[in-house]
């Protein structure tokens, strides 16, 4: 009898199996290391060309691999920039329309806080001059009715990854880009451009926070953010609209 195969368990093909060999390669050698020609690799691995170039491009689309043509190339290992990690995780939980906000901000509350707290702390006066100039750069766009939508989001964004970047956590930077990442882009595109009370609290919320952390009162700063919390907590939550939208 014919062994039934787990629908939980998707069979991995002979390009997958290579990447895998390849990746755990590329990341035991450091960064543009010369692994070998196309050739060469395929019969080191004992795979057809074909093959061997379709795992290559798994791993050029992870920014793990460099393929270099004529004379002198070859294949180069290469690391993956946070920008990628942040774009695919991004872009898997757009991808799911049933986190709830307040499913969303359980998971991030904790981590912000610890950046936070971190922030605070931060000595390096190069972010610290750049969490200023965020402040006023936001006192003199105050009116917030006159901006894009988009805008507003996008600039909490950027708070975010520079507080992330201030609590010197590259693991907190990570989780807490991707997270804000998808809900300044996914979560409120095409939701919210009636709503200007909600533009106007999105501002005024997040430059408490950035104000919050410049005084380096840890205490202030996670007050702030509770309420910055409480009113994303409060955002009318993704549905028909940007289904629709998509649908169109």
């Amino acid at each position: 009898m014919k062994p039934k195969t787990s629908l939980l368990v998707k069979p991995s093909s002979t390009a997958d199996r290579v990447a895998i060999i390849l990746r755990e390669r590329i990341l035991s050698t450091k960064e543009e290391t010369y692994m070998g020609s196309e050739a060469d690799l395929a019969a080191e691995v004992g795979v057809s060309l074909p093959t061997l170039r379709q795992a290559a491009r798994m791993l050029e689309y992870e920014e793990m691999l460099t393929i270099r043509p004529g004379k002198g190339g070859g294949y180069f290992t290469r690391r993956p920039s946070i920008e990628t990690a942040v774009r695919s995780a991004s872009q898997f939980l757009s991808s799911i329309d049933l986190i709830s906000n307040a499913t969303f901000m359980d998971v991030a509350d904790p981590m912000v806080n610890q950046i936070l707290i971190a922030a605070v702390k931060c000595k390096d006066e190069a972010l610290i001059n750049e969490l200023r100039l965020f402040v006023e750069d936001q006192h003199n766009n105050s009116d917030q009715s006159q901006l894009p939508t988009e805008y507003s989001f996008r600039v909490s964004t950027d708070l975010m990854t520079l507080l992330a970047q201030m609590s010197n956590n590259i693991l907190l930077e990570l989780f807490i880009r991707i997270l804000w990442n998808e809900i300044s882009v996914s979560r409120t595109s095409g939701t919210f451009e009636e709503s200007k009370q909600i533009m106007l609290s999105n501002h005024t919320s997040r430059i408490s926070v950035a104000k919050a952390v410049l005084t380096k009162d840890k205490d202030k700063a996670i007050r702030a953010w509770k309420k910055r919390s409480k009113f994303i907590r409060s955002w009318p939550q993704r549905g028909f609209e940007l289904t629709g939208a998509r649908d169109k």
